[in-house]
Order: C-alpha cells, then structure tokens, then sequence
C-alpha cells in the first residue's frame, strides 16, 4: 500500500509539474478564464497531493502498530524461553551430580539415596516454578 501512494505522489508530482508549466506557458492566453481553471487544477493537485501524505502517514502509523505488536509477542516468547531454561538447569546440575559414578559418595550407602535424589531434581524444578508464580511472571 505505501508503493501505490507512493506511485501515486509521483504522479501527483508530475502532474503538477505540468500544470505550473502549462500556467507559465499560457499565460498572456484568453480573458482570465483559462488561468481561473488552471488556478483550480493547481489547487487540485495540492489537495490531492495532501490526502496523499495523510494516507501515507496512517499507513505507517499501521505499519510502526504491527511491529510493535509483533515485539510483543517476541518478548513473551523469549520470557517462556528463559523462565523453562532457568527452572531447567538446577535439575539438570543435581542429575548430573548424582550421575557420576565416584566410589566415596555418601548418598550412594543410603537407604533412601535414590528417593532422596528424585526429591531434590523435583524440588530444584518446584521452586523456581513457584517463585516465577508467586512473583507472576508466568
């Protein structure tokens, strides 16, 4: 839409270019009657020429609202992004912790090691989890 205004002001441009020309040229011409009806098509021409602006300018007040919604939306997506990998890394740290095969770990001895393991990956998700809730980030 703003190409066809802006072929549109073009033409505009050109058209009015002409009838300055035309005025000039005819000038001394006829009873005054020719230069009223060229005065009219400049004053034409000029109104036209400001409906264009007009449009121009709503179509790029549209065009500045859809990239705005459009960083909008980008933004939530990278708020999911960042809060699913921060409640992702403290599980990910304490599995990979217990998953390393070391002889002198105590928690291997336990009888509630492995339930003990579990329950920490599951708080280490839970809390931040809760936390973004509770701050109502999410």
């Amino acid at each position: 839409m703003g190409d066809a205004l802006s072929e549109k002001r073009d033409a505009l441009l050109a058209l009015g270019r002409a009838i300055d020309f035309a005025c000039g040229m005819t000038a001394g011409w006829g009873d005054g009657e020719l230069a009223s009806r060229m005065n009219g098509l400049k004053l034409d021409v000029a109104s036209l020429d400001n409906y264009e602006v007009h449009l121009s300018d709503k179509v790029q007040f549209l065009l500045d609202a859809m990239v705005g919604l459009i960083g909008i939306a980008q933004n939530d997506i990278f708020k999911i992004l960042t809060i699913v990998s921060i409640v992702g890394i403290p599980p990910t740290l304490a599995a990979s912790i217990y998953g390393m095969n070391f002889k002198h770990m105590p928690e291997y001895d336990w009888a509630f090691g492995y339930p003990y393991g579990l329950g920490m990956i599951a708080l280490s998700a839970i809390i931040p989890l809760a936390w973004f809730k509770w701050r109502g980030w999410f």
